[in-house]
């Protein structure tokens, strides 16, 4: 008898044999666990009965996405410990490609602090020996590194290694060199900072003095570092900052300003004018002011006077000012390009190219010069509600800025600049205030020369990119 995904159902001698008693122990403690979902324990139940062997798992198309939501059920619950070992201890022979998204589920949920304290703590004895045993199989088995970097994240000595290797073998996936970074960061590693550093300035990456760092590795760093509440974070970063690319300075300013005792130092560093008070956009000098440091807010009062909270109502007169300029000036698109790059791409995608956190502007808000006018130099006027931004404040001291992904039971999820997305568990969020300012930033003629404004703006008025012949003006209204 077949029972509709190519697999039979045949209750011969051989077919029973096949599942080990392992294999049918695993599956009774998911049936009989209190997990609800129907698909799945009807499913399990059917393996059982009708002696489904764990190697004919992956044959039966529809257990696959069984697995990972069941999986995913019982990583939110405080009570599934057993069914998570359990399902793993299924998983781990019959599906490589099911067990390895269930160790980094465990991982990202471990690293967020949604899986944290005693329960980490319970997950971490009870997951330890399957995590060891993965560990010691060949380097060139596919579920080796991420059960390193599930055991790292879990604070397990036996993962700290192998993912520091990771992390530092310039020949490995960047992807997995990524995850293995959040793991040491999120177990406050020895090596993590060390490891950034390196990513930042280059190391072994850039064997050839004075190569630049690899863009996606010091991205990578400068996401990552928000994660590590330790002083010297701001101290690496500002060493590097003069060394940055100038799509990277951006990044490397949101995550100073996200805890009261780096934007102390950025302050101290603007101060030596080692960097430029313009550096920090309207937006992240606001959210300075909203982590009720009194000793911060004297001095971001003292280096950039009265800071506004709600939109300028004056904004009307930059647009003005800034129309009156494009007549004398017409800009040079090419090089606007590279301007969007610096300061827009963080948030905007045109073309193709940039990060989506905001709308992708090929298509939208550029109608006409006084549509881009206006989106441009006073993005608050009108805010979709889609676009909103939220401003969330963090038990451990972080104020994070961004665009309302998720807000659940477990976690809240803000998507950032630069594209990234910052997952806070929900018991570590003291706040979530709602921003009456667009998270695109009002000031942007103070960032940048006439000329670079210029730039933009005939980079931002044609249909096309610079280099399509095709490529015309839009109208002016």
């Amino acid at each position: 008898m077949s029972g509709g995904h190519g697999v039979s159902f045949a209750t011969s001698t051989t077919s029973r044999r096949a599942v080990s008693a392992m294999s049918l122990l695993a599956v009774s403690r998911l049936v009989l666990s209190r997990l609800v979902l129907s698909r799945l324990a009807v499913t399990l139940s059917a393996m059982t009965l009708l002696a489904i062997s764990p190697l004919e798992v992956p044959r039966v198309g529809d257990l696959h996405g069984a697995w990972i939501g069941a999986f995913t059920h019982a990583a939110e619950s405080d009570d599934e410990l057993d069914t998570i070992v359990a399902t793993l201890e299924l998983l781990v022979d019959a599906d490589a490609d099911a067990t390895r998204q269930c160790l980094r589920l465990l991982a990202d949920k471990t690293q967020a602090r949604e899986l944290d304290g005693e329960r980490r703590a319970r997950l971490a004895k009870s997951i330890g020996p399957m995590v060891d045993n993965l560990l010691k199989r060949p380097a060139t088995d596919p579920l080796r590194a991420d059960a390193a970097i599930l055991a790292a994240s879990l604070r397990l000595s036996s993962g700290a290694e192998p993912t520091r290797a990771i992390a530092t073998d310039s020949r490995a996936d960047f992807e997995l060199r990524r995850r293995a970074l959040a793991a040491l960061i999120a177990a406050e590693d020895r090596a993590a900072l060390e490891i950034a550093e390196n990513w930042l300035s280059g190391g072994a990456d850039t064997p050839n003095a004075g190569a630049a760092p690899r863009p996606d590795l010091v991205s990578a760093a400068l996401a990552l570092l928000g994660r590590l509440d330790q002083p010297t974070v701001a101290e690496i970063v500002l060493r590097r900052y003069a060394l940055l690319a100038d799509d990277a300075r951006p990044k490397a300013i949101e995550l100073l300003t996200q805890r009261p005792a780096w934007s102390v130092k950025l302050l101290d560093a603007i101060s030596r004018r080692e960097i430029p008070a313009n550096a920090l956009n309207a937006n992240q000098v606001a959210r300075l002011l909203v982590t009720g440091d009194e000793a911060l807010k004297k001095r971001v009062q003292a280096t950039w006077g009265s800071v506004r909270l709600d939109r300028n109502p004056q904004r009307e007169q930059v647009i003005a000012r800034v129309r009156e300029s494009l007549r004398e000036s017409s800009g040079e698109p090419r090089r606007g390009h590279a301007v969007f790059r610096k300061v827009c791409g963080q948030c905007h995608k045109i073309h193709g190219e940039g990060q989506e956190v905001g709308p992708d502007i090929t298509a939208n808000g550029r109608a006409n010069l006084e549509q881009l006018l206006s989106n441009v130099l006073d993005p608050s006027l009108v805010i979709g509600v889609s676009y909103q931004a939220r401003v969330v404040l963090t038990s451990d001291g972080r104020a994070l800025t961004g665009l309302l992904v998720e807000d659940s039971p477990q976690r809240v999820v803000l998507k950032t600049q630069g594209g990234k997305q910052e997952v806070v568990a929900r018991e570590e969020v003291e706040e979530v205030r709602v921003s009456p300012l667009s998270l695109m930033p009002e000031g942007l003629e103070t960032q940048l020369s006439a000329t670079e404004l210029a730039d933009l703006f005939a980079f931002l008025r044609l249909d096309l990119p610079p280099d399509d012949p095709r490529a015309k003006l839009i109208p002016d209204r």
